[in-house]
């Protein structure tokens, strides 16, 4: 065998073996990814349902028309005690994990909101109707909307993400 044939079979062998190792790689990044974005996707939906039905809990102890001892004391059972072991304060926790910075920093304030809403429910006998539960209610859901654009753009493929911005 020449030197040259020998030389061509090397170049070949190398460039054969560098083209598997690059196609395992994408394809290791690729199944990372999806399974990355599969994780978020999940405490984003778990997160998003903890604090619509930690609000519905809340709102029907309060408007029960109970004394006030057992609408606070509802209300914040409400709050705490879910069915389905998703407490919302555990479920930011976990989002505080999984999702970058700004998909967190838009959960807080509707966190936050939740909190005012327990604590204006618990402390009053108020009416679905009455303006100042509106007055805390509106931005609630505000921020909901917010967050949930934001988590939706979020999981969005990097390509599509990018042709928007």
């Amino acid at each position: 065998m020449e030197l040259g044939t020998l030389a061509v079979a090397a170049v070949g062998a190398v460039f054969g073996v560098g083209t598997t190792l690059v196609t395992d790689l994408v394809r290791s990044r690729r199944e990372q990814d999806r399974y990355w974005n599969e994780t978020k996707r999940v405490v984003y939906a778990r997160f998003l349902a903890s604090v619509v039905q930690t609000h519905s809990r809340m709102s029907g102890a309060a408007f029960r028309g109970q004394q006030d001892d057992v609408r606070r004391n509802g209300v914040h059972d409400a709050f705490h005690t879910d069915p389905h072991d998703s407490n919302t304060r555990a479920l930011l926790r976990e989002l505080a994990i999984v999702s970058p910075d700004h998909v967190y920093e838009a959960a807080q304030p509707v966190f936050q909101q939740l909190l005012i809403i327990r604590e204006l429910l618990a402390e009053h006998s108020l009416s679905p109707e009455s303006a100042e539960y509106d007055e805390v209610r509106q931005p609630f859901f505000r921020d909901m909307e917010t967050l949930q654009k934001t988590m939706r753009d979020d999981l969005q493929p990097k390509t599509v993400r990018r042709s928007r911005g």
